[in-house]
C-alpha cells in the first residue's frame, strides 16, 4: 500500500488538566462509576502535591511527545487520541478518516503490552475503525524490545548511579559510594490477577528488559517490582513496598528506583515513587534515588518511532 494512504494514531492515557476535569476523568477510568468523595479527596490531594493544576508540561506532556515524535518520522497524516480525555481515540480515528487515511497504524505511550491495558486502547480503536467501512489497522502492541528503549534507560540508570557517586564525592564524605551499595528497583504498573490477562508475559518482558539494562550498567543488586495498585482485589506482585524492605535487608544504603514501565513524570512517579516510596526507604535509613524519566528525550521516542517505521514498510 502507497504511504501517503497510511496514517498514524499516537494513543496515551490522558491526565486532567484542571480540578473540574478529574471527576469526569476518574467516571471514565471507573468504566461511568462516580467516585466517592474520599477517593475525590485523595486524587486531587496527590495532584496538589505533584503541583498538577498549574503545571503545563505535566498537563500536556503527552502532547509534547507526540510532536516530538512526528518529527521523527516519515511526513504522514497523523492524530492524538486519549483513553480517558478529549480527544478521544474514536474522534482521532475520525480525524484520520477525514484525511483521506485508509489504513491506520495505533501505537501506545505503553511500551509494555498488557490485555488489560493496552488491550483497552485496541478495542477502542477497532469499534472506532469499525464505522469507517474499508478503513484497516495495525496495532502495535509493544516497543520496548526497540534497541533505542534499552538505551535511554541504561544510559539513564548509569547517570543516576554516577550522579550519587559525584555528589559524595563533592561533599568528601568519608564512606564512598560504590555500585555495590546501590540496590535498583525497576517499576511498572501492577495489573490485577483476574484469570491472569497476560500477567506472565508481561513481567517476563519486563524481566527481561530490566535485565538487559543492569547486566549493561553492571548492578548485581536490583529487582522488578510492581506499584500503584487498587486497594481492592489481587494485583501482580511482588509490591515497591516488598522490594525496598528487601534492598533494606541486604544492607542498602542506596535505593534507586527505575519507573521504566511508564514514559514520563506523572502521578504514579513523582507521588507513588518520589514521595510514598522515598518516604519509606529515608525511614529506612537508606538514600532514595530515582532515574530520570524520558519525557520528550528523541534517543527515547525513536524506540517508538522504529516499531512505527517496521509496520510503515510491512
Amino acid at each position: 500500500m502507497n504511504i501517503e494512504k497510511k496514517g498514524l494514531l499516537f494513543l496515551s492515557y490522558g491526565s486532567p488538566s484542571s480540578k473540574e476535569d478529574l471527576v469526569p476523568y476518574m467516571m471514565s477510568i471507573r468504566h461511568g462509576r462516580v467516585p466517592t468523595e474520599g477517593e475525590i479527596t485523595n486524587l486531587t490531594r496527590r495532584y496538589d502535591v505533584i503541583d498538577q493544576w498549574s503545571n503545563l508540561e505535566l498537563q500536556h506532556m503527552a502532547e509534547h511527545q507526540y510532536k516530538t515524535l512526528m518529527t521523527l518520522l516519515p511526513t504522514m497524516p497523523s492524530a492524538i487520541g486519549y483513553l480517558h480525555m478529549k480527544p478521544s481515540i474514536a474522534e482521532a480515528v475520525d480525524s484520520l478518516v477525514h484525511q483521506g487515511v485508509e489504513h491506520i497504524i495505533a501505537i501506545v505511550t505503553a511500551p509494555f503490552f498488557t490485555s488489560l491495558g493496552t488491550g483497552a486502547y485496541e478495542k477502542q480503536v477497532q469499534a472506532a475503525i469499525g464505522k469507517h467501512g474499508a478503513v484497516t489497522f495495525d496495532f502495535i502492541r509493544s516497543w520496548w524490545d526497540q534497541p533505542a528503549f534499552t538505551e535511554y534507560w541504561q544510559t539513564a540508570v548509569a547517570d543516576c548511579v554516577k550522579s550519587e557517586h559525584e555528589d559524595n564525592a563533592a561533599k568528601s564524605e568519608l564512606v564512598d559510594t560504590s555500585i555495590e551499595d546501590i540496590f535498583v528497583i525497576f517499576s511498572a504498573h501492577s495489573i490485577p490477577l483476574i484469570n491472569n490477562h497476560g500477567g506472565d508475559s508481561y513481567a517476563f518482558a519486563l524481566h527481561e528488559s530490566a535485565k538487559e539494562i543492569a547486566e549493561h550498567c553492571k548492578i548485581s543488586k536490583w529487582t522488578v517490582a510492581w506499584q500503584s495498585a487498587a486497594p481492592h482485589g489481587q494485583w501482580l506482585g511482588p509490591t515497591v513496598e516488598d522490594a525496598i524492605n528487601q534492598a533494606l535487608q541486604t544492607g542498602a544504603t542506596h535505593i534507586a528506583f527505575v519507573p521504566f514501565g511508564f514514559v514520563s513524570n506523572h502521578v504514579e512517579v513523582l507521588y507513588d515513587n518520589d514521595v510514598e516510596c522515598k518516604e519509606l526507604v529515608e525511614n529506612g535509613g537508606a538514600i532514595y534515588l530515582r532515574a530520570q524519566m524520558p519525557n520528550c528525550n528523541e534517543t527515547f521516542l525513536q524506540a517508538m518511532a522504529s516499531a512505527i517505521v517496521e509496520r510503515i514498510h510491512s
